[in-house]
């Protein structure tokens, strides 16, 4: 019991940390504003490995991760605490949502990682992306102080998602993936 405790924090803890270094990347590369998100929305993709690599009890950590994100790294969401902790736990359970639907509808089963080729990741990114973007914008129209414009939100997010998604999983697999790899034949050899 102790063991899988164990286990279970140290995949939340990597998945914290995924998050937060995706999130403070990119705000390398530009302010995010709650009004359109930012263009290359680098969490989403992250969100998507770690649910990919440890399935979905690694909830709790996504969650705090996108919301110590907002507070730290994004001015608690420009002073909009309350709405900007709400879209980030939209945004943690998009790709849940959509990973349940490709397997409900018999797209992908992603519990197997060997079934999954790039197609059924890109459309995950998609698919995750519409979702969190339709959640976020009725999330942050519940807040009278924010002025939005539905088909411009909408797009800017999906947008930043999609490229941000891309961005991410195409670094692990091309960057990181080679690396680990040869590190660890370096090891056996």
């Amino acid at each position: 019991m102790l063991a899988l405790l164990q286990s279970h924090l140290k995949e939340n803890t990597i998945a914290f940390c995924s998050i937060f270094i995706a999130a403070y990347v990119m705000t390398l590369f530009g302010t995010y504003e709650i009004e359109i998100g930012h263009y290359i929305y680098l969490p989403l993709g992250a969100k998507i490995i770690m649910y990919l690599l440890y399935g979905f009890s690694i909830l709790p950590g996504i969650l705090i991760a996108c919301v110590v994100s907002g507070i730290i790294l994004f001015n608690s969401w420009n002073d909009h605490l309350l709405i900007g902790t709400l879209g980030a736990c939209a945004g943690a359970f998009a790709p849940i949502i959509a990973m349940t639907s490709m397997r409900l509808f018999k797209v992908c089963d992603f519990s197997k990682l060997k079934g999954i080729d790039f197609r059924n990741v890109l459309i995950l990114i998609l698919l995750s992306s519409i979702i969190s973007a339709v959640l976020k914008f009725f999330v942050y129209m519940q807040s009278v102080t924010i002025n939005l414009d539905a088909i411009d939100f909408i797009t800017h997010y999906i947008t930043g998602d999609l490229f941000g998604g891309l961005v991410v999983i195409y670094f692990v697999l091309k960057v990181l993936v080679p690396i680990i790899v040869k590190i660890s034949q370096s090891k056996l050899a």
